[in-house]
């Protein structure tokens, strides 16, 4: 395995399981595993440089804000995390195989670096070994 120096995350608890190298990652949520990709989030500490730049400060009815230049809006949860990410592909169990099956959105497992394909190859192996396992355990219960 080429596992880089820096894995950030590898947490396994049933179905919370996150597994995270660099910026490529696979988690479970919205009842099924996605693999993501992240990046640096241009909005974080910005709201006050952008309201300086005359974007206007729009309160929402979920207690939230935006702001809002022209046809420009930024929901107020752009600001929250120093980073965003994109789903990049889906991973599902298939019991009557016992095997795991990828799913790309589009081309964005293409669109990956070398170096962030040979991540993904890495997260893929061990979400596969994990899927496996927590399924395997489901079938003998």
């Amino acid at each position: 395995m080429l596992i880089p120096s820096t894995v950030m995350t590898i947490l396994t608890h049933t179905n919370n399981m996150k597994i995270r190298i660099e910026n490529i990652e696979c988690r479970f949520t919205q009842n099924q595993y996605e693999f993501v990709k992240w990046y640096p989030n241009k909005y974080f500490g910005t709201k006050a440089q952008l309201i300086a730049d005359g974007y206007e400060l729009i309160a929402s009815q979920d207690d939230d804000f935006s702001l809002v230049k022209h046809n420009h809006h930024i929901h107020g949860s752009c600001f929250q995390s120093p980073e965003s990410c994109y789903v990049i592909a889906t991973i599902v169990y298939d019991k009557n195989e016992y095997c795991t099956e990828i799913k790309s959105v589009g081309s964005r497992l293409l669109d990956l670096t070398k170096k962030e394909r040979m991540y993904f190859f890495e997260v893929y192996q061990y979400a596969d070994k994990q899927i496996k396992k927590l399924n395997k355990n489901k079938d003998n219960d």
